[in-house]
This record gives C-alpha cells, structure tokens and sequence, in this order.
C-alpha cells in the first residue's frame, strides 16, 4: 500500500551533484537506509503529514536527478516523483528485513526519482519506521535528522517545519585548508582521465535498469545483528574510556579479532576503514546539514595474536587517532572531484553486466562489454577488489533523535549502511534510548553467508566477555 506525500507548499530546490555522489549513480546495491524500532500505535495519516513537513526542512530527500542524453546534471525537486510512505504489515520482528528486500529491488530511474521513501512496517504493538535513500544524495546522519524530524512533527503535529538549512554542498572550495590536491596527483588523475577517452563507453539509465533488475534477481540484503542493553551499552562505553580508546575502536578491533578466531588470519595486515562524519571539518559548518558530508579512515592494521585484544585496540586507536587529526579523511572523496565519473559507470556495467538476461533491452551491449578481458576497466576492476576493505565500518553514535513521543516508545535503532560486493564485514551501528546495535551488512550470493554467521557470534562473545563482572 502506498500513499504520496503532497510537498506543493515547498520551493523548488536544486543543486549540483558532486563526484563523490555521483559515483554512487550507476550501482544498484547503494540505498542505505535507518530503521527505528516503535511500541505502540502510529497513525498513518499523522506519519503522512509529518514526513510532509520534514521534507520541507529537507527537500534533498525528494530530489530527482537531471539526467539525459548529455549526461547527469544537478539534482532538483522540479519534476520529481512524490516521496511515498510505504506501508507493510509486521507479523514478526524480522519482517522489516525482508521489506528492505522489496524495497530494493524495485529498479530506479534516479531522473524521476523518488529517491528517498518511507516505509511502515506496522504491527498491533511495534513497528519499524524506516527511511530508505539513495547514497547519492544522504549519508547516514542525514537519515537521523529525517527521522528527527519526522519524529518530532509526530509529538506536535502543529509544529512548524525547521528553517531549510541552506549550505553547499561538499565541494573543494570548502574542504579543509590544506587538503588540497598538489599537481603531481591532480596529474597523476588526469592521465588515467585522458585515457579513458581513448576507449570510453558510456552507459546511461535504461542500462542501469537493466543492472538494476538482473542484479536483484540474483542477491537479497543479509543482516546480522548484535544487540546490547542498557546497561551492557554503558558498560562497554565505561570499558572502552578505561581503556583510553573509543567505543568504535573496541567495537572495529573486536571485529577483527572474532574474523581471525572464527575463519582464520589475514592474508597479511587487516584493511581497516571507518566512516567519518565532516560537517564541522570543513571552512563551512556544515552542521545540521543533509547530503553527502563524508570522509574516511583507512588503516592497515596488523593484529598482534600474542597480545591481548585491549593492547591491539589501544595500538589500533593510536594509529587511527593521527589519521583523523589530519586532512588524509578526505583523499578518496577528493579522488573522486577529479576522476571521470564514467569510468566508474563503467566499472559497474562491466561487474553486473554478464547478468543481463537475454531478453532485457540492454542485454548485447552490457553482456559483450562485460566479457571483455583486457583495457582500463578490467584492470581497475582487479585493483578495487585488492584494495577494498577487510572491514569498514560506519557509526552514527548516539542519535539525536526523541526516545519517546506522542506515546510512542523507540525501541531500537538498526542502521543499514548496505555493503560492498568485495568487503567482508561492513559494520552499521547506532546508539538509541541508551541501547547500542551492531548490524554485519552482506549480499547473498557474494559473501559467504556462514562465515558472516560465525564472526558475528564469536564478536558477540568477546564483546560480552568484555563486560563481564
């Protein structure tokens, strides 16, 4: 069942896509989506009126993208498709598991949109409110200020909607002094920019249809989820400040330690990347701010089996810490400013393309360029999978977002930050009415479903070991 959000009263909003957005486009696995858990009864009507005046505050979330036979353009409001609010009956408490699997694999044409949805898996005494969004134009904080919102016009219908935060969006020109790029990596970009034109496809919407609707028959969303009290939470908040580290560094290093107990050592150090927030890095606060405002930490850590896991996470968090003291945060996303956004088109279609099937409208061009075997994308292709991440993880602390309203409890939250094709462990993690909840985020199909299975209950088993009295 689904019922459209009216947003006539709201201006028309554009903006321009940047690249490190843009390079989110073409893929059919990069919706992310929040997941709150509520006790007791939500009014449909009353959930319509509120995300009307969220996406007031926040048109990013019924943008469309301009896209067309010159390429893609900006994203704008003017012509959009109505954001829906799906509604789903809940008979369990995995339920909304199997929704996000509805939900993504209906194929997107981003130039109508909508890109963003709301989705109500109702029961008679809980429910799970979702906001489901294309990473092109969110990150998961921008998720949290949704439902915020969302949540707060619920409390007091007669709210006025917050005043439309008008900043730009995450550009160059205000990323930190410093960051900037010298010409010797600017050039180094360019070359591989020049000889792309040389064997240069492009791929346009109807070919990512077609990815769209081929990949999802062959995978579903998994989740595996770690779960913590009250108390248990603080406690692994209190452990991890004994211990002069952070909760995400417990959290990140606990992993790696449960995936070398449960299936056996690296091949080498671990890859360790983490998700970091940049809104108030930037010459622009940016805070408060919806879109993409990220950066990211990569780390190869080598973990030490003779130590013990509080020595590996402090030596982990030392090495972390310098990295997030300085602007090396931002050297993908700056990448990505530089690099010719078809490239990575290209990449997707040549991954996904030999899943066409034969009567799809694109099946010639995306199977025959998927077989080939040699050029530029073929060999970025091979270094992406060697250079991913072992474990990535993103955590959005604890949200800002009411713990009860209007009689309605928040359980719980699970955040879903989707996952990558060649990452083993991607980590979501969200802190809600003092509860922490850890999601292990995988594809079928790609990822070895028992070997998830095991880290996450040989993780589960450390980090309760950990606060043990």
């Amino acid at each position: 069942m689904k019922k459209m959000i009216s947003t006539e009263e709201s201006k028309p909003y554009r903006r321009i896509i940047t690249g490190q957005e843009r390079r989110f486009l073409f893929a059919p696995t990069t919706h992310i989506s929040l997941v709150l858990r509520l006790r007791g009864q939500i009014s449909e009507e009353a959930l319509e009126k509120a995300v009307e005046k969220m996406l007031i505050t926040y048109p990013q979330f019924r943008v469309r993208i301009e896209w067309d036979e010159a390429g893609v353009h900006d994203a704008t409001t003017e012509g959009a498709a109505k954001v829906p609010v799906n509604v789903y009956p809940r008979k369990s408490d995995d339920d909304w598991i199997d929704v996000l699997n509805q939900e993504h694999a209906i194929p997107l044409r981003p130039s109508k949109g909508p890109l963003t949805r709301f989705i109500l898996v109702k029961g008679s005494d809980a429910s799970e409110l979702i906001v489901f969004c294309h990473h092109t134009i969110s990150d998961g904080r921008s998720l949290e200020f949704a439902l915020r919102e969302v949540l707060l016009h619920l409390n007091n219908p007669n709210r006025e909607s917050a005043e439309f935060l008008d900043v730009p969006p995450q550009t160059l020109d205000i990323f930190p002094k410093g960051s900037e790029w010298g010409r010797v990596k600017r050039g180094l970009v360019g070359r591989i920019n020049k000889n792309w034109q040389k064997e240069k496809v492009l791929f346009d919407e109807e070919d990512l249809v077609n990815i769209w609707e081929a990949a999802w028959k062959k995978t579903s969303y998994g989740i595996e989820i770690i779960e913590f009290d009250e108390d248990e939470t603080q406690r692994l908040v209190e452990v991890s400040r004994e211990n002069d580290v952070t909760l995400n560094s417990t959290l990140l290093i606990a992993l790696v330690k449960s995936r070398i107990d449960a299936i056996g050592s690296y091949d080498g150090k671990a890859k360790v990347a983490t998700a970091v927030d940049a809104r108030k890095r930037l010459q622009i606060d940016c805070s408060g701010a919806v879109g993409f405002y990220a950066g990211g930490s990569f780390t190869e850590f080598d973990f030490k089996g003779k130590s013990s896991l509080w020595d590996n996470v402090r030596s982990y968090h030392k090495d972390v810490s310098k990295d997030l003291e300085n602007n090396n945060v931002f050297e993908t996303v700056i990448s990505h400013h530089y690099l010719d956004q078809t490239l990575v088109d290209a990449m997707s279609a040549a991954f996904y393309g030999d899943q066409i099937e034969s009567h799809q409208s694109r099946y010639k061009k995306l199977s025959e360029y998927a077989s080939k075997k040699d050029g530029m994308v073929v060999k970025y292709l091979e270094r992406m999978g060697s250079r991913a991440p072992d474990i990535i993880s993103t955590n959005l602390g604890r949200l800002s977002i009411p713990s009860e309203v209007d009689g309605i409890t928040v359980e719980r939250a699970f955040f879903t930050p989707s996952a990558g094709m060649k990452m083993e462990i991607v980590l979501g993690i969200a802190t809600i009415s003092g509860k922490l909840t850890v999601t292990l985020n995988y594809y079928h199909g790609y990822a070895d479903v028992d070997n998830v299975v095991k880290i996450r209950d040989r993780a589960e088993e450390i980090l309760r070991s950990l606060i043990e009295k």
